[in-house]
């Protein structure tokens, strides 16, 4: 799920200090795109809005694209995090409002800087792939722990490709800023309530409805 080899590509920052300037360099990304827009972004940009000196951006990052790496791989370790959380959460309780935790918080998170989201995502295309990936493992685990005996194998097999699919395109459909039909609020509820369906359809069907 994370770009390991562009992180390779950089020098990893050993000190506090320079842990500081790598953090002030990603932290200034969304700024500039606040500032000038996305198509605007450079490194000399990047550099001017973090305060270090374009020498230094390059010492720990050799291009625009591996700066969008790493907010890439930060962005990942939050996508874990609500996981964990969620997991450890909704440890004991149904299926389904494990589902509607996990559809609210992943929503929350990719709403939250949701310009610079986009860009990164298109700049690094294969971290879709990882997180359908990790959601398949994520919600595999909770069904095996919650439902052994609830779904069939053959229905489990079809959630696990259903599932990550869906919350995947709906989590970051909920938080296009480009789709105006509805508030981003009614957005996340309706990726909320298609998941929950299909997850009620599934249990409807196991109880022969």
């Amino acid at each position: 799920m994370k770009i390991d080899e562009r992180s390779l590509a950089r020098r990893e920052p050993k000190q506090e200090r320079a842990r500081h300037s790598v953090e002030a360099i990603l932290e200034a990304v969304p700024r500039v795109v606040s500032r000038h827009g996305a198509k605007a972004i450079t490194t000399n940009r990047i550099a001017e809005a973090a305060g270090v000196s374009i020498g230094s951006l390059y010492q720990y990052f050799p291009d625009k694209q591996a700066i969008f790496a790493a907010l890439h791989n930060r962005h990942v370790d939050n996508v874990r995090g609500v996981m964990t959380r969620v997991m450890a959460d909704c440890a004991t309780a149904s299926f389904q409002d494990f589902t509607r935790e996990l559809v609210e918080g992943l929503a929350d998170v990719h709403a939250k800087d949701a310009d610079l989201h986009e860009i990164v995502a298109a700049a690094v295309p294969e971290g879709t792939h990882g997180f359908k990936s990790a959601l398949q493992t994520t919600l595999g685990r909770v069904i095996s722990l919650s439902g052994q005996e609830r779904y069939t194998p053959e229905t489990t097999q079809r959630m696990l490709f259903v599932l990550p699919h869906l919350v995947e395109a709906l989590v970051h459909g909920a938080a296009d800023r480009r789709q105006s039909a509805i508030s981003r609020h009614d957005a996340k509820g309706e990726a909320i309530r298609t998941v929950l369906a299909y997850v009620n359809s599934c249990e409807s069907s196991r109880l022969g409805f």
